[in-house]
């Protein structure tokens, strides 16, 4: 894929480390939700561990939709806000890079649209760049990590929030690490399973 934000992906592999693992976390997905425009661009991965699986993008970027079912083949694709959408039945739900752009009302709804997503023991893989001090602007302007000239508005969760409102809502947490990225700062890798 030509998209930018599909090379700094590659370039920072290390941070989606779950969303490879989830293969050895349901070895039989039927159906796999990839939320958001940096979701869509791991669908070549997980066509190739699950081959017949179900695969649905969601988000109103079209050029990203478009690149993601190309190099996708049999990907259904979906233009609609990924903070709004359920889809039923999944057994796995990924949201890399994506919380962040959320007003904080709009989270826990997203939270919960996930939940509703996956089935009885299905995986929730989740990304987000945190940081360790208090940010008192809830979204601000930053330039985007993958495209310097583009501005985009950003919340800096903190990881403990994120946490609680995924115990709260019915997921257990399975894994959580951070990274050091140097575009990012610090992002949290999270990996968790609905109860």
């Amino acid at each position: 894929m030509s998209h930018s934000l599909c090379e700094w992906m590659t370039d920072n592999a290390e941070l989606f480390r779950y969303a490879g693992e989830l293969s050895c976390m349901r070895e039989g997905a039927g159906k796999i939700l990839l939320s958001g425009t940096a979701s869509l661009f791991l669908a070549p991965l997980f066509r190739t561990l699950y081959p017949d699986a179900e695969i649905i993008g969601v988000d109103t970027d079209r050029e990203a939709l478009d690149e993601a079912a190309a190099g996708c083949s049999g990907m259904i694709k979906e233009e609609k806000a990924f903070q709004s959408a359920v889809v039923p039945g999944s057994d796995i739900a990924v949201s890399v890079l994506s919380i962040e752009t959320l007003e904080t009302r709009e989270l826990t709804g997203y939270l919960y649209n996930l939940h509703d997503s996956l089935v009885e023991g299905g995986n929730l893989y989740l990304s987000f760049p945190s940081t360790d001090t208090f940010v008192f602007s809830p979204m601000k302007e930053e330039d985007a990590w993958y495209d310097g000239g583009t501005k985009i508005r950003m919340k800096r969760y903190q990881a403990d929030d994120v946490v609680r409102a995924l115990s709260m809502i019915g997921f257990d947490i399975r894994a959580i690490e951070r990274d050091l990225s140097p575009d990012l700062g610090t992002v949290i890798s999270l990996h968790a399973v609905r109860r």
